[in-house]
């Protein structure tokens, strides 16, 4: 069965001012979130996104998605209720239409515009039922992170802001580092000037997903 990879994008990053992160124009002129939707696609992942159903602009960022999303009911309080919640919907998807769950799901937030093709097919390659995969580059971790089967009702019960940090670190047994030459699994941008500084280091330049 296809992986699921679900893009945190509950919310827009107050430290980004006006502009939401979201959707910041990429070097070729494409927005950030449908990119890396389609990076995903081509990864061979099945994409979902997390959204806020209490987001006055809601029903302008679902009109550009180009799959499916869920609608995460706490997701205001932050990306651990983002998960939480992504996760119990996309549970109740799998039992009720596919009759079975996938042996993981791959976790990332929205605003990781270097992230690379192969990196996402390395994490889902290595996810297993039991296992939690996190990727590094250097002695930095980073997204996505595979969450076997196992550790979904922990997810389910996070609440708050703090992502899931706390169930890695119940399961240091579960835990398998995967190392990768790809810094865009920790480089984001938490302002504009930060933001600009990392998409300057596509090489090439491609909003498309093209890195290999």
């Amino acid at each position: 069965m296809t992986l699921p990879l679900l893009i945190l994008a509950a919310g827009k990053s107050r430290r980004f001012g006006a502009e939401d992160k979201r959707f910041v124009t990429m070097p070729k002129g494409g927005p950030l979130l449908p990119a890396l939707i389609r990076r995903g696609g081509k990864a061979g992942l099945d994409v979902w996104v997390v959204l806020d159903p209490a987001a006055e602009d809601a029903p302008r960022v679902t009109q550009q998605l180009s799959c499916p999303w869920l609608f995460a009911a706490n997701a205001s309080r932050g990306m651990a209720s983002s998960i939480a919640g992504g996760v119990s919907l996309l549970r109740q998807y799998y039992r009720k239409i596919e009759q079975s769950e996938p042996d993981a799901v791959l976790l990332m937030p929205a605003d990781l515009p270097l992230i690379r093709i192969h990196t996402l097919r390395a994490v889902a390659a290595a996810a297993a039922a039991d296992t939690i995969v996190q990727p590094f580059c250097g002695d930095k971790n980073g997204h996505p992170v595979a969450f076997g089967r196992r550790f979904w009702s922990e997810l389910m019960t996070l609440d708050g802001d703090g992502g899931a940090r706390s169930v890695i670190q119940r399961h240091p047994a579960a835990q398998r580092s995967l190392v990768v030459d790809d810094e865009g699994i920790y480089r984001d941008g938490d302002t504009p000037e930060l933001m600009a500084a990392t998409l300057a280091r596509l090489d090439p330049p491609d909003d498309s997903g093209c890195g290999q």
